[in-house]
């Protein structure tokens, strides 16, 4: 494995970075309410982070290939952790709003520029395994966080944001002296647009295909099994407890398998297994059958975001990585903000709530034929620096 101290310091960077998102974002809401805010307002206040990230995400990507991920990935870490900071210290509703765009583009900076070094210090034959990593970093960070928050929230409610804030410094600090300065971009302005070619089609949509099912599962399926199944709070923790278990348990044998068998092999398969899940899962009537496919549902879905990322680092000459992450990133910010109000949508119009999961099961299978269609347009460039 090539630079295996780099690697190291940006999994640990990310992973720091992320158990200080899991330590607030639970924590936001109810800072807000305790402000005053009713749910309209704070659900606003949450779109405008993710709509930030959304938007931020190409002008980040130029700004990448301009003068190298690192740098971006440092100044990208201060910047999240100085708007998480300020939530324990404002009090007005349009601080709130600032200070989550802010976030939203500190966030921005922070993925667009760890996904674009990982595929420039990458191997090609080791690319979907060091993404594979980069994911179970996230996930690792993200799932261990909120547990602690709410007991540090207890203690003080700035405490939380206080941690994250000195969480994203030891993370700047150990990118900024450990992480190996890579490739600065080009020295010419080329169109932000560019990029967006038939042969990142594919990623591109593995990207907002990912971005859409977690943030409309995440968002509905609580719901779906509290009214369908009248499942307890408990057992509902369970069954979610266990997509989440299942996502961050495959990545790394997903990640090698898409190394060894091939990116695109690994990535249809994947598709159309979990087309096949999310078919089954609407016949469920108890509620311990989802514990299974629950957890495949999250290995599965779990592909798509590695494997679209190491796919666009074998396609993409390397001046351009910072663009084309940038526009992975873009995709799946559309797919997170549209996944709840679609799928809620198709619930209500259809008067059927197993549409949370026809819906996933329809986009899987024509996400699996796309990238049959396009399978020759996806093959790696013949020369990968």
């Amino acid at each position: 494995m090539s630079d295996s101290k780099s690697f190291l310091s940006i999994y640990l960077s990310v992973a720091l970075s992320y158990l200080g998102v899991g330590l607030v974002a639970p924590l936001i809401a109810i800072v807000l309410a305790e402000h005053g805010e009713n749910s309209f307002i704070v659900g606003l206040i949450g779109t405008t982070m993710f709509g930030a990230f959304t938007v931020a995400s190409f002008p980040v990507g130029l700004l990448i290939d301009r003068i190298g991920p690192k740098p971006v990935l440092v100044i990208g870490l201060v910047v999240y952790g100085a708007a998480i900071l300020l939530f324990a210290f404002i009090t007005t509703t349009g601080l709130f709003f600032a200070m989550r765009a802010i976030e939203g583009v500190g966030a921005a900076a922070i993925s667009v520029a760890t996904e674009t070094m990982i595929s420039q210090l990458s191997r090609p034959d080791e690319r979907a395994s060091r993404m594979s990593y980069y994911a179970l970093s996230v996930g690792i960070g993200w799932a261990t966080g909120p547990l602690a928050g709410s007991l540090l929230f207890g203690i003080q409610p700035q405490v939380p944001f206080v941690l994250c804030f000195a969480l994203s410094l030891i993370a700047a600090l150990l990118a900024g002296m450990l992480i190996k300065r890579t490739h600065a971009g080009t020295e010419h302005t080329e169109n932000m647009f560019s990029v967006l070619r038939k042969n990142i089609v594919v990623p591109i949509s593995a990207g907002a295909l990912y971005g859409y099912l977690m943030s409309s599962l995440v968002t509905l399926f609580p719901l779906y099994l509290k009214q369908e199944l009248r499942v307890s709070e408990t057992t509902m923790g369970g069954i979610i407890t266990a997509v989440i278990v299942g996502t961050i348990a495959s990545q790394v044998p997903i990640g090698r398998a898409a190394d060894r068998f091939g990116k695109r092999k690994t990535l249809v398969t994947c598709t159309v297994l979990l087309g096949g899940v999310f078919a089954l899962i609407p016949l469920h009537s108890d509620w311990r059958l989802f514990l299974v496919t629950g957890a495949a549902a999250g290995a599965l879905a779990g592909s798509l975001y590695p494997i679209g990322l190491s796919l666009i680092g074998d396609i993409v000459r390397r001046e351009r990585l910072g663009a084309a992450h940038s526009a992975f990133s873009l995709a799946f910010g559309i797919g997170s903000l549209i996944g709840p109000s679609i799928s809620g949508l198709a619930m209500t119009h259809f008067e059927n709530p197993r549409w949370l999961f026809y819906l996933p099961t329809i986009l899987a299978g024509a996400f699996a034929v796309m990238t049959i269609l396009l399978y020759k347009q996806t093959a790696p460039r013949a020369v990968t620096s």
